[in-house]
């Protein structure tokens, strides 16, 4: 019996509205139906059930005070501050009961004092998903939204069934408290939206087939009549392919396709214009109740690979169609379709490792946009590690788009631009008995330039950036000591900006390991446009004391100092931050 539990607690309260008091009801009802469910299932196996402690409680609790001050831009946080947090697991007759709590004085956004709780029971081949979940149906379809709700997931030998039905989002209005506080973030309102998903399939997890459904809804009645005209009730009905299929020991074929009609607003009426809506309407027609507002929209990609034992190449088609939406996923990168190539080896007993890749993505799909870009997608991953003690890695992409405005002459381009970046990264690693020692480099180049533009402006930048870093740490007495070198430098329209500096650190134990300390000191010498602008100091100093086996005390402090000579580029000031921690385990 495997589940997990999310549970986030908030303080500074000053009214609960309706919808959490049935949250909390939900959530604690649906806890106390699982915890009976698991109790009866454990029951079948006593045998491996401790009779002697029943019920047992561990876990880990944090309590950390910070202190912040700055002077000379406006604050970045507050200036005392409390946080205690948690992550303490009851197991009742061998079940395991995870949670994680967090109490902090930030407050001042809209929050509830029950939050989030969800489980996902497992026994053999049902999965039950109860109370707040995340599940993923299909890329294009349910994509990882949260629901709060009830579903299960069956898989009997090679059938594959899934279903789910919730809240995805609360309904969110203006109450008095937000206008008389103003601090609390006035969120837009919004009606209550459920959904309900379902899947069946077969196959195994490399070689498998699903059909997917997921329609979501708006509820008009979640608002007050003075709000619902300010906003639209919309719903959505998507289906989805999703297939992996192993056509040989070496030829892997993978599809993701989508369709989805959306409604912007389900209270219009039935379409009985001759208007010509786009594809798929044909396919999803049939299964939607098409209305003035609704909308068709599809978006798939698909992959088919080869793989020997030392090489191996994929490609890739996909197209996503403008503005395609599903209510079961946060967000889409659409109108796009792209072309790319992808290819992997493995050389010299496998220490070689090359992976290439190059594609064109281009956007304007169905022509709404004045003008068309188009991308070239290209990179190179190298890693060459051909001993233990030293090992090097490369990296180069370059990614070009070019902008043609619609009804010009081949080659008329309005805008072309070639962003490239390259790093490398040697090591050296040296191991014994009394010492680790590691020594590394970094280098990195990028460049956003622009060979033709519009209107004679460049925005061209070039940045580089070298550092160093060399530590060695003592095994046996716990000694540890850092030394770094940092360069880095900007070229903008603006002028060069860059900065020179290194730092220097470590730890170590003190009275007999009772307390260890940790610190570090940087200094970089800051340019601007060839000429100093001052520099940057940064100090870090932090003990720590762990008593018997459960508690650990930590006290951190941090001072930032940053002298300007232009503060037109960036201000004079300093911060101070301390924190006190304390953790326990039990």
């Amino acid at each position: 019996m495997i589940f997990t539990i999310d549970f986030f607690q908030y303080i500074r309260m000053q009214k609960k509205s309706q919808n959490e008091k049935k949250s909390y009801e939900i959530s604690l009802s649906l806890f106390l139906l699982f915890l009976f469910f698991t109790i009866i299932s454990k029951a079948q196996d006593v045998e491996h059930i401790n009779l002697k402690k029943p019920v047992t409680f561990h876990g880990n609790l944090n309590f950390q005070l910070d202190y912040y001050s700055a002077n000379g831009i406006p604050a970045r946080q507050k200036e005392f501050s409390w946080i205690i947090n948690g992550n303490p697991v009851l197991n009742v007759l061998g079940i395991d009961l995870p949670f994680t709590f967090l109490f902090s004085n930030f407050g001042n956004k809209y929050s509830q004092p029950f939050n989030q709780f969800g489980l996902s029971p497992r026994y053999k081949w049902i999965t039950m998903h109860l109370g707040y979940r995340n599940l993923t149906y299909s890329n294009y379809t349910l994509a990882g939204h949260k629901m709060l709700g009830v579903g299960f997931d069956l898989n009997p030998k090679k059938f594959r069934i899934g279903f789910m039905y919730g809240q995805l989002r609360r309904s969110a209005s203006i109450d008095s408290t937000m206008n008389t506080n103003p601090m609390y973030v006035r969120p837009t309102p919004t009606f209550k939206r459920v959904g309900i998903a379902g899947k069946i399939g077969y196959g195994s997890q490399k070689n498998y087939v699903d059909l997917v459904y997921f329609k979501g809804w708006d509820k008009p009645s979640s608002l007050n009549g003075k709000l619902k005209d300010s906003i639209q009730p919309a719903e959505n009905t998507s289906f989805g392919l999703v297939s992996t299929l192993s056509l040989s020991k070496k030829i892997t074929w993978t599809s993701d396709i989508g369709f989805s009609a959306y409604t912007l607003n389900r209270m219009d009426r039935k379409d009985s214009s001759d208007i010509d809506k786009a594809w798929p309407k044909d396919i999803m027609g049939p299964l939607v109740s098409d209305k003035l507002s609704t909308q068709y929209y599809f978006a798939g990609e698909t992959k088919i690979g080869y793989q020997e034992k030392k090489w191996g190449a994929q490609l890739k088609l996909k197209r996503i169609d403008p503005g395609y939406q599903s209510m079961g996923a946060y967000f889409f990168q659409n109108d796009i379709k792209e072309y790319s190539l992808a290819n992997n080896f493995k050389l010299d007993s496998n220490r070689l490792n090359i992976n290439t890749n190059i594609g064109i993505q281009t956007d304007n799909l169905k022509k709404q946009k004045s003008s068309t870009s188009k991308r070239f997608i290209g990179s190179v991953n190298v890693n060459y590690v051909p001993s233990q003690k030293f090992g090097i890695s490369f990296n180069y992409s370059n990614f070009g788009i070019t902008n043609s405005p619609l009804q010009t002459s081949p080659g008329n381009e309005q805008y072309k631009q070639v962003n490239n970046s390259v790093m490398l990264m040697p090591y050296l690693l040296w191991t014994n008995e009394k010492t680790f020692k590691n020594l590394n480099c970094i280098a990195t180049f990028q460049s956003l330039s622009t060979p033709q533009s519009y209107g004679n402006n460049t925005p061209d930048m070039n940045t580089f950036s070298f550092s160093t870093n060399y530590s060695q740490t003592w095994i046996k007495p716990g000694i540890n000591a850092n030394v770094a070198m940092n360069f880095i430098n900007s070229k903008t329209t603006a002028g060069d900006v860059g900065s020179i500096g290194g730092s220097v650190g470590g730890s170590a134990p003190l009275m007999k390991k009772r307390l260890t300390l940790n610190t570090s000191f940087s200094y970089l010498q800051n340019k601007f446009k060839g000429n100093d602008n001052g520099n940057t100091i940064r100090f870090t100093l932090g003990f720590m004391v762990p008593v018997g086996t459960h508690h650990n005390f930590q006290l951190m402090c941090n001072y930032l100092d940053n002298t300007s000579k232009d503060v037109s580029l960036i201000q004079n000031f300093k911060e101070t931050n301390i924190q006190f921690i304390y953790g326990l385990t039990f």
